[in-house]
């Protein structure tokens, strides 16, 4: 079979193993995953007389392989689309406080004497239960956030039973989470979210105590970790814990990280997930300055965190800024409707619960040009869109700007692709043909 090449989108790699040499190849675009000796791989590259045709039509259908003369920007651009405007799932994250009882040294957030009132809560959840009704999603996942989301509880536990009893009298599938500090939960503030959806709390935390005391105090200087794990031990198991472990990557701070780590076992407390994610500059005067760090520091985190039976998030990497997605609203304190929940109230806000969304305002928020490198040459673009508008505008104070860490999200997807390659071979398919996909 002739007349086709490799998608600019395939990302191949050669797997060292012991028995074949092996080849593991992987769609940014359709997130197709295949692994199969070199020398079929090989045939199929040079398109030789022995090819097996049947595979070729199917690893074109998977977006491995494209047919000659395929223009895959416009591909791209159709894809982008149907993903902006899925609906499938809506979700959304509600800034129900700008206050805070911590006074993190790295927060991208001035502090802001601000609280969803009652009443701008009901307005707000009329304007998304009608979306909701609109667009007829199979799932809803909504966020609750702040500052520190449990200073305003009540406008929490209101707003999400509406919104847990509005989806659940139709059928729909919803759930939400609530981003904290940790200082302020407690098992029967557990106990009252989990009766109207709160599938999982995510924790904020920096390393132990005496990482985090220095990065993460209270409004005052106070120390914060104990109180944190203690409260953990105290709703570990009653609810998945997801932590959120940020380290700057200019220090050797990552190396005590897994002190954490075994605290955490130690005290028994069960985490369902840990992300690991650098502290990234922020607007005005900051002191972290050294962005993504280098790939191996997160590797080892990885490594140590897998190595005390730790789960870390095994999903391909990506870097999209939910700015992009449609489907994904951001309501402010307010009732403002703002296209990134880490700027500061009302900024940059293209609607109101009142009067909807200005659609005229979020075009012009929203027109970003990607460079031809990114349009047209890039295999990460699916994962990546241009990257996070925040550290463009942070970087170069322009919403529509390019946050660009290719060499970080390559070396990320290729260790995806070797985990992905590991889960493969444990299995039989692949030894008793030599394909997995």
């Amino acid at each position: 079979m002739t007349g086709y090449q490799l998608s600019r989108f395939a990302v191949a790699l050669p797997v060292e193993d012991r028995k074949d040499e092996l080849i593991a190849v992987y769609s940014t675009l359709t997130k197709a995953f295949i692994l199969m000796t070199g020398s079929k791989w090989m045939n199929i590259l040079n398109t030789t007389p022995t090819v097996d045709a049947e595979m070729v039509g199917q690893l074109i259908q998977q977006g491995i392989l494209i047919r000659g003369g395929l223009d895959e920007t416009v591909v791209f651009k159709e894809w982008k689309q149907r993903h902006v405007h899925d609906f499938n799932t809506i979700r959304s994250k509600i800034l129900v406080t700008r206050r805070c009882n911590n006074q993190c040294t790295y927060c991208i957030l001035d502090p802001e004497a601000k609280d969803m009132s009652e009443g701008t809560a009901r307005e707000m959840d009329d304007f998304y239960l009608e979306q909701i009704k609109r667009n007829h999603p199979q799932q809803v996942r909504d966020d609750y956030l702040g500052g520190e989301p449990l200073m305003n509880l009540d406008v929490i536990i209101k707003s999400a039973s509406r919104r847990f009893y509005f989806c659940k009298g139709r059928g729909i599938d919803y759930g939400f989470t609530i981003t904290t500090n940790g200082t302020l939960v407690a098992r029967t503030v557990i106990s009252k979210l989990k009766a109207v959806g709160l599938i999982a709390v995510r924790v904020s935390l920096a390393g132990p105590a005496e990482v985090h005391d220095r990065l993460r105090p209270s409004v005052g200087g106070g120390k914060t970790y104990e109180t944190i794990m203690k409260n953990l031990e105290k709703i570990s198991g009653s609810i998945p814990i997801r932590i959120e472990c940020q380290y700057d990557a200019g220090t050797r701070d990552f190396e005590q990280l897994p002190e954490m780590l075994d605290d955490m076992n130690r005290r028994n407390i069960r985490v369902e997930d840990i992300a690991f994610t650098p502290i990234l500059e922020k607007r005005g005067q900051s002191e972290f300055r050294a962005g993504m760090g280098e790939i191996d520091n997160f590797l080892f985190l990885k490594q140590e965190a897998a190595r005390r039976g730790v789960p870390v998030n095994g999903s391909a990497p990506s870097n999209i800024c939910m700015a992009d997605f449609r489907s994904i609203y951001v309501f402010d304190t307010d009732g403002s409707i703002i296209p990134c929940p880490s700027l500061q109230g009302g900024e940059m806000a293209y609607g109101n619960v009142l009067t909807g969304i200005d659609f005229v305002a979020e075009s012009q928020l929203l027109n970003r040009k990607l460079p031809d490198q990114c349009l047209n040459q890039c295999e990460l673009l699916p994962l990546c869109m241009g990257g996070c508008r925040l550290q463009s505008l942070t970087r170069h104070n322009d919403f529509n700007g390019i946050d660009c860490h290719y060499d970080t999200y390559r070396n990320l997807l290729e260790d995806y692709i070797r985990a992905q390659v590991f889960a493969a071979l444990s299995k039989d398919g692949f030894r008793s043909n030599g394909q997995t996909s």
